[in-house]
C-alpha cells in the first residue's frame, strides 16, 4: 500500500586475494628469530579476526563502520514512509455549468418521435375536465420525450400536473392563478382552470391553442430540468449584473418555448394541428411575450423572439435547434 518501502544496499565483505607463491628454484629458508615468527602469528590473526568480524556483520545485515572498498550505489530514490492508506485518485472533472448549457447531450438527439396521440376531447367546462384534458396530454409528451431522451442515455422522470383553483401552496410559491408555472424541486407543473376556462368561453378554438402551447412550454421546462439545464442556468445567474440575468432568463424561457414546439410539430400530423387550431396556434405565437405582459418584465422574450423560436422548434422537430445558451443576444430580445 502506499509507496515501496526502499531496502538499504546490499554490503559485503570484499574477497582477499591469495597471494601465488613466487617461480624459479627453491632456495634455503631463512632463520626467523623466535620472537619474530610471535609476532608475525600475531599480527596474522588479527587481520583474519577482523576480515571475520566484518563478514558477520555483512551477512547480518548491519553496515560496517567502514568500507574498505567501492561499493555498488545504493538506490536512487531516497527511502520513504509507506503512506498509511493508498492514495485516491483525483476524481475526474464535471463539466462546468457553462458546457452544461451549451453543449448538453439534447442537443445530439435529432428529430423526436410523434406521440401519435390526438387532442384530448376534454374541455374546461370544469376542474375534472381540465385535468382529465392535461393528464391524456402527460402521458402523449412523456412518450415522445421519454424515447428522446434515452436515445443519449438522459434521465427521464414523468412530472406531476395539477389543476388548481384560486391559489395553491407549492415548493416554488403560493401560484396565484396568473398563468401556469412550472415548479423544478416538485417537478410539477401548476395549471390554473381560471384562465383556461376563461379563455374558452371567449373563444374555443383560441383556449385549446394556449392549452396545448402552454403544456408543452412547461414540460420543456422539465427536459431542462432533466439534463441539467436548468440548474447550470441559475448557476450561471448567481454572478450576473441585473441585465445580464434578464437575457439568462429569456434564454431559459425561450428554449421551454421552443422545445414545446418541437413536441407540437413532431405530432402534428396526429393532434392534428391544422384548420382553426392551427390558425389560432399561429396568431398565439405571433402575439406572446413580455410586449404584452402587466407589469412589463424584460424575462420571457418579446413577440418576435418567441415567434421565431417556436417557429424553429415545430419546423425541425428537433432540439438541437433550441439552443438559445449559444445565439446571439439579439436573438433572445
Amino acid at each position: 500500500m502506499g509507496q515501496p518501502v526502499q531496502q538499504g544496499a546490499d554490503w559485503q565483505y570484499p574477497p582477499i586475494p591469495i597471494p601465488q607463491p613466487p617461480g624459479g628454484r627453491r632456495r634455503k629458508p631463512k632463520k626467523i628469530s623466535r620472537g619474530l615468527l610471535i609476532g608475525l602469528v600475531v599480527l596474522a590473526v588479527l587481520v583474519v579476526g577482523s576480515g571475520v568480524t566484518l563478514l558477520v556483520r555483512g551477512l547480518s545485515g548491519d553496515k560496517p563502520e567502514a568500507n574498505p572498498a567501492p561499493t555498488a550505489p545504493a538506490s536512487e530514490s531516497p527511502s520513504q514512509t509507506p503512506s498509511e492508506s493508498p492514495s485516491t485518485p483525483s476524481a475526474p472533472r464535471g463539466p462546468t455549468a457553462d458546457e452544461v448549457v451549451k453543449g448538453s447531450k439534447l442537443y445530439s438527439i435529432g428529430p423526436v418521435a410523434a406521440s401519435k396521440c390526438v387532442e384530448p376531447p376534454n374541455a374546461p367546462v370544469t376542474v375534472p375536465a381540465s385535468q382529465a384534458y392535461y393528464a391524456r396530454l402527460l402521458r402523449c409528451l412523456n412518450y415522445t420525450w421519454y424515447v428522446a431522451m434515452k436515445k443519449q442515455n438522459l434521465p427521464f422522470r414523468v412530472p406531476k400536473a395539477v389543476v388548481y383553483v384560486g391559489n395553491t401552496p407549492s415548493p416554488c410559491g403560493i401560484q396565484r392563478s396568473v398563468r401556469a408555472a412550472y415548479c423544478a424541486a416538485n417537478e410539477t407543473i401548476y395549471l390554473p382552470f381560471t384562465v383556461d376556462n376563461k379563455y374558452y368561453k371567449s373563444n374555443p378554438q383560441y383556449a385549446r391553442a394556449i392549452m396545448l402551447n402552454t403544456f408543452a412550454h412547461e414540460y420543456g421546462h422539465h427536459v431542462q430540468k432533466l439534463t441539467g439545464i436548468l440548474s447550470s442556468s441559475m448557476t450561471r445567474q448567481k454572478s450576473m449584473t441585473p441585465n445580464q440575468k434578464l437575457t439568462e432568463s429569456r434564454r431559459r424561457e425561450l428554449q421551454a418555448t421552443c422545445l414545446g414546439a418541437v413536441y407540437l410539430g413532431a405530432n402534428a400530423a396526429f393532434t392534428p394541428m391544422s384548420g382553426p387550431l392551427l390558425t389560432n396556434w399561429r396568431f398565439l405565437i405571433a402575439h406572446s411575450g413580455d410586449d404584452y405582459s402587466r407589469p412589463r418584465v424584460h424575462d420571457h422574450g418579446n413577440r418576435v423572439s418567441n415567434y421565431q423560436w417556436s417557429v424553429a422548434g415545430f419546423n425541425s422537430k428537433q432540439p438541437n435547434s433550441c439552443n438559445t445558451f449559444t445565439a446571439a443576444d439579439i436573438r433572445v430580445n
